[in-house]
């Protein structure tokens, strides 16, 4: 069989050295060889679903589908080994729409054009590696790979305090890496005391042992610990708005929209299943520190001036809701959270570029700079509108079935929990009116930036290189909006699966 998933991960990556080769002068043909290969990318996994649909509907129910495997005679339990489930193929898809999203609006970089492109690919190959890997040794090479494009994305592209940024993100996350590392090594060695025969560390092995409560504890704090750093789940979120504002706004459209996805799903792939006594001891606390995230960052969103740090703080909120969905256990709440994590990429990388494009046409980016902006661009306001009302779980967007079903399945689990998240409704809408309204609603702007920018005639509505770097993310808002159920199709089974791991029917 062809080897799909290989190819969808290596193709970014020759895309990638293809693209160093090209001459620095020739910038044009760096963007669009660049771009090309990121479609390629994402013809090529739109193939891959298509095959997992036509699987999906078989009357053979399998966890993982289209695997490919070569055992490698390492004595170390290392094995090349990928597969996709029905969480995966969705989170893989988004990811490649988003890099040749996230692509196509960076076609105004001019430095080091041939460098960023190539770390955009390798981003995308490091993403999608993790969603596909179904050996912990390979899944923390590619947990490890994803994170050295994203520091010299931040750290060479970003703002003024973008070496601190990217040194706190790479600090935040090693620790949690080495952490999990750790763990994947100790859960080799007490799956092989337990079952005999060879070491390994291939996922469908370890699934088939049961490891004593106290071991899982401390095995799933261990692989919990760089999981939680990613999504990012308080205490470990302080990382989050320094690198998400500092970073250029298609870097951060792609960390916020791909990137801290893989927190979320690892948790589902790996720690839920392999350690399912101790998934629900720590669903409690995990849930509580949900629940705080949720809360507490709406708060502080609502008093921030920066727009990029406001949808940040109202990222980390949203991706609260995710995590608690995920740990009330009942399908229907796990199927919220994973439609979630794929409606709020595309809702929040929509945002990020849209405050992107504010910032390049104005030099700005404090809130209190704005004011009445729609009369100059009302293309820019409606796409605005649509991605904030989408941001509000607006009946009939994107947001609107999957935060539904994740309020509704974290009620059906524990009434408290399930009143204090849906609360957080009022202070989302006022801080997402507050971005709207205070950048393109009231009184227009005379001084600072933005006035002058006015003056001088020079403050432009969308290009066309942005509106189309925006129309995949807004089709999917209303085409998700009105059919969120091919979502549900494609994820059920896996779902399902995991659930009677965990003993939930």
């Amino acid at each position: 069989m062809f080897p799909y998933l290989t190819v969808s991960i290596l193709l970014p990556i020759l895309g990638g050295l293809v693209v160093l080769l090209l001459p620095k002068e020739r910038s044009g043909l760096i963007r669009w060889t660049s771009l090309i290969v990121a479609l390629l990318n994402l013809v090529l996994v739109v193939v891959i679903s298509l095959l997992y649909a036509q699987i999906n509907t078989s009357s053979y129910l399998s966890t993982y589908a289209l695997e490919e495997n070569l055992h490698l005679s390492t004595g170390i339990g290392v094995n090349y080994h990928l597969s996709v489930d029905g969480v995966s193929i969705l989170l893989i898809l988004l990811t490649a729409l988003l890099t040749v999203v996230c692509i196509g609006a960076s076609f105004k970089v001019e430095r080091k054009l041939k460098n960023y492109m190539a770390f955009m690919l390798l981003l995308e190959s490091g993403i999608l590696g993790v969603f596909m890997a179904a050996n912990l040794f390979l899944f923390y090479i590619f947990w490890e790979l994803m994170l050295i494009p994203a520091y010299f994305l931040v750290g060479s592209w970003g703002g003024e305090r973008r070496i601190y940024a990217a040194f706190k993100f790479v600090l935040y996350t090693s620790v949690g890496s080495l952490l999990m590392l750790a763990g994947i090594i100790a859960l080799g060695y007490y799956h092989q005391i337990a079952a005999g025969g060879a070491y390994t560390l291939d996922l469908a092995d370890l699934l088939n042992t049961r490891l004593d409560s106290t071991l899982q504890l401390w095995l799933f704090a261990a692989f919990g610990l760089a999981f939680a750093i990613k999504v990012p789940l308080i205490p470990f979120h302080s990382w989050l708005p320094d690198a998400y504002s500092e970073a250029p706004a298609p870097v951060t459209a792609m960390l916020a929209g791909a990137m801290s996805k893989t927190g979320a799903y690892a948790f589902l792939r790996f720690c839920i299943p392999l350690f399912p006594q101790a998934a629900q001891m720590l669903a409690p606390a995990l849930s509580i520190l949900a629940l705080i995230g949720i809360l507490y960052c709406a708060l502080l969103a609502l008093v921030q001036t920066d727009l990029k740090r406001l949808l940040g703080y109202s990222s980390i909120s949203h991706l609260g809701v995710v995590m608690l969905a995920l740990f009330a256990f009942n399908l229907q709440s796990v199927e919220g959270s994973v439609m979630q994590m794929v409606n709020h990429g595309i809702t929040t990388a929509a945002l990020f570029l849209i405050a992107g494009f504010i910032e390049a046409k104005t030099g700005t980016r404090r809130l209190s700079d704005f004011g009445g902006l729609a009369f100059r661009v009302p293309v820019l306001a409606t796409i605005m509108a649509i991605a904030a009302l989408s941001s509000l779980g607006l009946p009939g967007l994107n947001s609107f079935a999957g935060e539904f079903m994740a309020l509704l399945g974290i009620f059906n689990g524990n009434m408290v929990f399930g009143i204090l998240a849906t609360a957080v409704v009022v202070p989302a809408a006022w801080y997402m009116l507050r971005f709207f309204q205070g950048i393109m609603q009231g009184p227009r702007q005379q001084g600072g930036l933005v006035g002058a920018s006015l003056r001088r005639g020079v403050l432009f509505d969308v290009h066309v290189h942005e509106f189309l770097s925006l129309a995949p993310l807004l089709a999917l808002i209303f085409i998700l909006g009105l059919l969120p159920q091919p979502l549900i199709f494609l994820m059920e089974r896996s779902l399902l699966t995991v659930m009677q791991v965990v003993g939930v029917k």
